[in-house]
């Protein structure tokens, strides 16, 4: 028994002076760099025009009239006959998972906009 503690306390010292030796390495230093704060604000601006996507949610209004999907973390409405799709929601945050309400009058979505995932409705 002794024997197998006396193991176990080298075992652990060897690897706490591994720890401590890698701690002094210059190899090993990490730049910190201050927060600029919070909400983060995006520094540019980019388009994408595209005609297609692949894993979009979509939804279609109980009128049948509409079409709301989501790509890149924007929601957008699109006409049943097709057309120009326009942007509802933009920005830093990821909403997803649009879905119309049984009457048609509100939209619900998932959002991350305030830290973590939440229904959000139009």
């Amino acid at each position: 028994m002794k024997k197998i503690i006396l193991i176990i306390t080298v075992l652990f010292t060897v690897n706490i002076i591994a720890q401590d030796s890698k701690k002094n390495s210059t190899k090993d230093t990490i730049e910190v760099k201050k927060n600029k704060g919070l909400p983060l604000k995006a520094e540019r601006k980019i388009n994408i025009n595209t005609d297609e996507g692949t894993w979009m949610s979509l939804d279609i209004s109980p009128d049948g009239k509409t079409i709301v999907f989501d790509m890149l973390g924007d929601l957008y409405l699109l006409p049943i006959e097709g057309g120009n799709a326009k942007r509802i929601t933009e920005g830093l945050a990821f909403d997803s998972n649009p879905k119309f309400s049984p009457d048609g009058e509100d939209l619900l979505f998932v959002s991350d906009r305030t830290g973590g995932p939440n229904v959000w409705i139009i």
